[in-house]
């Protein structure tokens, strides 16, 4: 008996698979998701910022307003999703603002869920060079 082991490369191409799924995820009202959907979720968080940013651009508001509290979520509940200054919640957030559609009750939610430090706004350093 054999077991054929693949190897997981971060950094991958996002599609709609992924987007399907961030779909489901923003359901979830606990954190708690699907095993192939917790795994899309952890393939978006460990991708590169274009590639999310590929993901993201175009999509209605509303839809990223449920992904984005979906990856919050996320990385409270999934292991390999803890992202840091460099979370996705980040980059959801940042293009939220930018269209005017960031609902002011949004970060207190945030903060109420999530022990990252970082989010939404993302690291000082990073705020000030950009």
């Amino acid at each position: 008996m054999s077991a054929e082991v693949g190897a997981w490369e971060p950094g991958g191409k996002l599609d709609e698979a992924h987007a399907h799924a961030l779909d489901r995820a923003s359901r979830s009202t606990d954190g708690a998701f699907a095993i192939d959907d917790a795994n899309c979720l952890r393939e978006v968080v460990r991708a590169s910022a274009g590639e999310r940013a590929r993901l993201f651009d175009g999509r209605e508001s509303e839809r990223l307003l449920g992904w984005l509290r979906a990856l919050t979520l996320a990385e409270e509940t999934i292991a390999g999703c803890e992202a840091g200054a460099k979370s996705p919640v980040i980059a959801l957030a940042r293009l939220l603002r930018q269209r005017g559609d960031y609902p002011a009750e949004l970060t207190a939610w945030i903060k109420s869920v999530s022990g990252n430090r970082f989010l939404p706004y993302g690291s000082l350093m990073e705020r000030l060079k950009g």
